[in-house]
């Protein structure tokens, strides 16, 4: 069975995800940056991981991949806007706060990509 045609994520995917995450975290402090970009890089590897896991069967859609790239760049000009916004001694929007905007965000993005990658009723198949 192919891995789109699945209806469950499996652990590995999860695993991969927070993997994923680690590695924004190790790299965010090797290189020396803030706490609240390192929160804010963690976060969005964390989000669209979920959002790549969620949307799994619809990645063979012509429409999914750009629009999957117009939403994380948008995502990224708004969260750079809101971190450049925090007085400099602020360590950012982090905690339960930042997981509910994430989760709100992550469902919005997935509803956008599912509903732009099916076919409109007035495609002719």
């Amino acid at each position: 069975m192919c891995a789109a045609d699945r209806k469950r994520p499996s652990i590995g995917e999860w695993v991969a995800a927070f993997v994923a995450v680690g590695i924004a975290f190790a790299v965010s402090e090797f290189l020396g940056i803030s706490q609240r970009w390192e929160t804010a890089v963690a976060f969005t590897v964390l989000l669209f991981s979920g959002v790549l896991i969620g949307t799994r069967p619809v990645w063979g859609r012509g429409a999914f991949w750009p629009d999957l790239i117009a939403v994380f760049l948008l995502h990224c000009v708004i969260l750079g806007g809101i971190e450049r916004s925090l007085p400099a001694e602020s360590a950012g929007p982090r905690g339960i706060p930042m997981m509910a905007a994430i989760m709100v965000e992550g469902v919005f993005i997935i509803v956008v990509l599912f509903k732009r990658s099916m076919p409109s009723d007035s495609d002719p198949d």
